[in-house]
């Protein structure tokens, strides 16, 4: 069973500067000179260089976990695709976001129940230390930044939308094209997470 982490909450959806890295990967750039130019260059103007490393960090994490496939698909699909390939990313890259959208975005989606209330992430993540213990420690602040972030996550993507407070969940409009990719990498589970079906 995969160990579930709290340290996503210090990072963000950060599209535009993944979809950046995407393409600077398809152009030739290797890792160190994608390194160079967020922390040396700080080309995506972050705070600090902490930060830039942070990010430079994450997004190596995320792209680097997929087939290289991944990054060739990426610039061909539309605008919302991308975004949902992002989600993707983060899903793959982090056990805890994936469980929760396999397990509660699923849910709804299949129960046709598309509003989701801060009370039904709240008992989800109440119930985490009944199967992972290493999440029985974290703090109530640290609950509530997972739940921000999961809102986060959701609603940059296009999978939901705020709806004052809850959230208003979109089936995903997935590409012929990312669902074989996901079909032909073993993440057919997330078709129907992120779309209610099994296409």
């Amino acid at each position: 069973m995969k160990k579930f982490s709290a340290t996503f909450i210090s990072r963000t959806f950060w599209f535009p500067e993944f979809s950046a890295v995407i393409s600077m990967l398809n152009n030739g750039k290797d890792w160190d000179d994608i390194a160079e130019a967020i922390i040396d260059d700080n080309i995506f103007k972050m705070s600090s260089t902490n930060r830039s490393t942070e990010l430079k960090r994450e997004l190596m994490f995320r792209i680097s976990a997929l087939p290289a496939s991944f990054s060739e698909l990426f610039e061909q699909l539309p605008l919302n695709n991308q975004k949902l390939m992002n989600l993707i990313a983060i899903m793959n890259a982090h056990p805890l976001v994936e469980d929760f959208v396999l397990e509660v975005v699923k849910k709804e989606f299949l129960t046709g129940d598309l509003k989701l209330e801060p009370y039904e992430i709240s008992a989800y993540l109440q119930d985490l230390p009944l199967q992972h213990p290493e999440t029985a420690h974290w703090t109530q602040q640290t609950l509530k930044k997972i739940q921000t972030r999961f809102h986060e996550i959701l609603t940059q993507s296009g999978l939901a939308e705020d709806v004052g407070g809850a959230m208003q969940l979109k089936r995903a409009l997935l590409e012929a094209s990312l669902v074989a990719w996901l079909k032909q990498n073993g993440k057919s589970d997330y078709i129907l997470a992120l779309t209610g079906r099994a296409l």
